[in-house]
């Protein structure tokens, strides 16, 4: 680092430098004064040393399980529960939900969010509440939905997989009661004092909970360049919920300042209050009472309660990602506490961990997959792919899938929606989710042969050993769940591999785009494309900023306009082009530009002109009126694939399913593709149904409405299908509705009638990644363009063939057949022909043999070796060449192939310039022809190739080199 380099500090530093400073002045930074009104008082941990509030002078520890050293609860349960009162998964969520909807600031209980983040570049899933809100309500450039507000969002969290199925509380899916409140400059809700008084009021009037028992712990959070203190409260060990103030703005080098708009964020494990309440075992017992009671009945397995019962307290201690020392230690400590040795006590609770762990991965996948998303091995999506193949290898191994079928393990799935719908609603008709599952497990059969090869090769590479980063490489690439490489190597499976995993996931975020010109200070420029959007003619509007290109040589050819009639590229639409006209100097004529880029930065719209502007002075430009005009025919095909590319979408989710989501587009003047989520490719009959039911909705002549809405008001009537192409960062959005098909989000130029466009035909489809396929199509003059290419085509054969169109399949058949019997005949003639000659060459008395062929390549290669045993015996060398290639088998060793080499590759100077040349030529000296020689197999010559284009002069010079060698030409 340079001395002018500032030292950038980490999260975790900005923390540990800002903790002495909270805890020395606990009165500033956090609510003590609503502490101490509800009779708590201030303590200091002896075990962590952190700082924390207690109502009885008897509770001499913070309340964390790791300081308390077990669940006291389990077994007791606390507050309603210890008074034979049982609290339901739904009646825990109901409690908050009246606490706080009665709160003396009352909240508003909002629809939880899908839990597939498709509003955010940087994430793939929801693994926290705020993350709804991030980054637009938080920076305050968008309002949020209700302030302040109440939720019970479903999150995806997978750094604790390992820790699923033991410690009670880690989930891969849960759903997270949250607090939200923005405070702004404008409007003040309320902050520390309140928000601690409201969370107090549920767990002691609602859930009547002792105030004993709650201990409240000082904590500093750090995060996204924010800063706050942050109060965490636990009941018996177990901590329910966390209480973030974000307060302060923080810069690299740990200095802060206040926030604008200052947040909090309280997160509560819904899964953690009927389990504290309960005194149950385990929370998954209050989570999944009838999946649990479903996969039992169907499998027969046998839970050791007696085991589970003694273990339950300590499950704490064995968080996997934060357990201090080795983990193995801290079992041997666990088991002596439960008077069993550790194999005993591993072997009691694990038919139960894999219980509760297949019914958290089965409801995790039901939600991930019910919102739109897809198992794959791309991104975030692999650990959905991770988690259901880790379902299907406990499943097998326990012989639970042979027992309950595919059928059973929907009705697992059909549990889990019996169990969430109070809480998260109705799960809507989803008929493509069994074809889901069932290719996964169809994938995950078959991919063992492979896998298994490319293990072996990395097994041996390593010694036998593997080291994390060959785990994860064999997960994610050869597609194994870590059970079948445990399975296939002998080696036991990292203790922390599943939080190893999602932490490469969340660090593989991209780079947020460089903005190359800073323009924040200026006006918005008037869009006026879609209020105006049939014209294409203007004048009078005024540059208000000349600009350097910063990706050409800073060539003075941009400029911003007040008004813009240009639409930018966004949305997966490219810009329009054009022409405008202005006085570049004073005193002189207006000079016409051709507009050939237009961009959007910030709020300002960038037009990038043909050529250099010939200005003296570019500060003089600005207030300079301008005249100009768009490219009416590029647009109206811009428009016709825009409104093309919402009507295919809609007709791939209705002929494949609810799965179906826009995964990104594309719309040029030339032709259109759309990117779904999809989990097979298409046939030629699913793209034919999906562009006539396309056409279809072209027939019906469907008015395109156009209108704006309240973000508020948008998504609470039509919800999140709304951003099929992204979030749209605007407190009012841009609705564009076809009816009954279709409903977006959308800043793009649209047609107004379905019956606009005329046709829409695809061209084809591929997949383009695990889970996405990429639909290419045309629709309007574009269609018709296409469809008169495939017209040609089927007059040009009509023509050639002398048949009707109907007969044109039956006549190719009928060519190809005769084709292929021809190319069968002419593969036995070459092969034929090799063998005679061979055998000739090996009964004449000459030891060399030279032979100038006309065959195919591919029969030398594949028929000649199987001669070298005998061409060594009788000490022979064959050597075949064409202007195409040069092939042998040397094994008579007295000829000098490296000079033979220089012959056929020429000047090595030329190799060096055709070094990265498509047409490089290379000398293959194959050292490995073998043959079994008394059982064992041993080198018994050399192989030659070299497939090139050889002259008439290079033909001479190799004949002469071999012909001087020792070597006579065959005929």
């Amino acid at each position: 680092m340079t001395e002018k380099e500032p030292k950038v500090l980490t999260t975790k530093e900005i923390k540990k430098l800002a903790r002495p400073e909270f805890e020395k002045n606990p009165e500033k930074f956090y609510p003590t004064k609503v502490f101490q009104k509800w009779g708590f008082t201030r303590a200091r941990c002896p075990k962590c040393d952190h700082y924390f509030w207690r109502h009885s002078e008897k509770v001499e520890v913070c309340g964390d399980s790791s300081c308390v050293g077990s669940y006291t609860f389990i077994g007791k349960g606390c507050g309603i529960g210890r008074k034979g009162q049982k609290l339901s998964y739904e009646g825990a969520w109901k409690t908050f939900k009246k606490s706080f909807e009665n709160a003396k600031i009352p909240h508003t209980a909002i629809k939880r969010y899908p839990v597939v983040a498709r509003w955010r570049p940087d994430v793939e899933y929801v693994a926290a509440g705020i993350y709804n809100f991030q980054p637009f309500c938080v920076t305050g450039e968008m309002d949020p939905p209700a302030n302040p507000l109440i939720d019970a969002q479903f999150c995806l969290r997978f750094n604790d997989l390992d820790n699923i199925g033991i410690t009670g509380r880690h989930y891969s899916g849960f759903n997270m009661l949250g607090v939200q409140v923005f405070n702004k400059p404008q409007k003040y809700v309320y902050f520390k004092e309140e928000c601690v008084e409201f969370n107090l009021k549920w767990l002691t009037e609602e859930l009547e909970i002792d105030l004993d028992e709650i201990t409240l712990i000082e904590d500093v959070w750090a995060g996204g360049g924010n800063l706050g203190p942050s109060i965490e409260y636990f009941v018996g060990g177990l901590e329910l919920g966390n209480m973030v103030f974000m307060q302060y703005k923080t810069h690299h080098n740990g200095t802060r300042e206040p926030l604008q708009v200052q947040v909090i964020d309280v997160g509560i494990g819904l899964e953690r209050i009927p389990w504290v309440v309960n005194g149950s075992l385990t929370s998954y017992f209050d989570v999944f009472p009838l999946a649990i009671e479903k996969l039992i009945k169907m499998t027969q397995a046998k839970i050791n309660y007696d085991i589970l019962k003694k273990f339950a307290p300590y499950s704490c201690l064995l968080d996997v990602d934060e357990a201090e020392g080795n983990v193995s230690e801290i079992w041997d400590s666990i088991a002596k506490k439960c008077n069993l040795t550790k194999e005993e006590l591993l072997e009691g609770i694990s038919v139960a961990k894999d219980v509760f762990l297949v019914c958290d991965h089965t409801r995790a996948l039901l939600v991930a997959i019910e919102d739109g998303s897809l198992p794959s091995n791309v991104g975030g999506a692999s650990n959905l792919r991770n988690i259901l193949r880790r379902t299907f290898a406990v499943c097998t191994k326990r012989g639970w899938m042979a027992k309950m079928g595919m059928d059973g393990l929907m009705e697992l799935f059909q549990c889990h929606k019996t169990e969430l719908t109070p809480i998260m609603g109705e799960f809507k008709e989803y008929k493509s989710f069994r074809s889901i599952i069932e290719i996964e497990y169809k994938r995950w059969l078959n991919t063992d042969s492979d896998s298994k090869k490319k293990l072996d090769r990395l097994l041996k590479k390593k010694k036998g050993k593997l080291a994390p980063e060959d785990w994860l490489l064999s997960i994610t690439s050869f597609g194994l769940d870590p059970e079948q490489i445990a399975s296939l190597t002998g080696l036991k499976i990292p203790d922390n591999l599943y939080y190893m995993i999602a932490d490469r996931y969340e660090r593989m975020v991209p780079p947020p785009p460089e903005n190359l010109y800073q323009l924040a200070h200026l006006e918005p420029t008037a869009e006026l494309w879609n209020s105006l959007e049939n014209k294409f003619q203007f004048e009078g509007f005024k540059i208000v900023q000349v600009l350097e290109n910063k990706t050409d040589n800073d060539k003075l050819n941009i400029i911003i306009l007040d008004k813009s009639l240009f639409y930018p590229t966004s949305g997966g639409q490219m810009n329009d082009t054009g022409k405008v006209s202005f006085v570049c100097n004073k005193g002189e004529k207006p000079m016409e530009f051709d507009v050939i880029d237009v961009q959007k930065n910030a709020k300002s719209i960038l037009l990038f002109l043909d050529k250099e502007i010939p200005t003296k002075d570019p500060k003089s430009l600005i207030g300079t009126q301008v005249s100009g005009s768009v490219n009416e025919q590029r647009r109206k095909q811009l428009k016709m694939h825009h409104t093309a590319t919402h009507i295919v979408s809609a007709a791939a989710k209705k002929i494949l399913g609810p799965h179906v989501w826009q995964h990104g587009a594309k719309k040029t003047e030339k032709r259109a593709r759309l990117d779904i989520t999809h989990y097979s490719t298409l046939s030629f009959e699913e793209e034919r149904a999906i562009e006539n039911e396309a056409n279809r909705v072209i027939q019906l002549g469907l008015k395109v409405n156009k209108y704006d809405l309240e973000k508020k008001e948008a998504e609470k009537k039509y919800g999140f299908i709304l951003y099929q192409g992204g979030i749209v960062p605007e407190n009012t959005l841009r609705i564009v509705e076809i009816n009954g098909i279709d409903i977006e989000a959308c800043c793009g130029t649209h047609v107004d009638n379905t019956a606009d466009i005329s046709l829409i035909r695809i061209i084809n489809s591929r997949r383009i990644s695990d889970g996405v396929l990429r639909i290419y199509f045309v629709a309007y003059a574009r269609a018709l363009d296409f469809t008169n290419e495939e017209s040609d085509i089927v007059h040009d054969l009509c023509t050639q063939w002398s048949c009707p169109p109907k007969d044109i399949s039956q006549t190719g058949k009928r060519f190809f057949e005769a084709f292929k019997q021809n190319k069968k005949k002419i593969n036995d003639m070459s092969v034929s022909i090799i063998n005679l000659s061979i055998n000739s060459m090996l009964k004449q008395e000459s030891k060399n043999f030279i032979c100038r062929s006309n065959l195919d390549y591919r029969h030398l290669i594949s028929n000649v070796p199987q001669f070298a045993q005998q061409l060594k015996e009788l000490e022979k060398s064959i050597i075949f060449y064409s202007q195409e290639y040069i092939f042998g088998l040397i094994a008579n060793t007295n000829l000098d192939i490296n000079k033979l080499k220089a012959i056929v590759i020429g000047d090595p100077k030329v190799q060096k310039r055709q070094k990265n040349s498509s047409k490089k030529i290379s000398f293959v000296m194959k050292n490995k022809v073998m043959a079994k020689i008394k059982g064992r197999k041993k080198k018994v010559a050399i192989q030659i190739n070299q497939i090139s284009s050889f002259g008439d002069q290079k033909i001479v010079q190799i004949q002469k080199f071999l012909l001087e060698n020792g070597f006579v030409e065959f005929n």
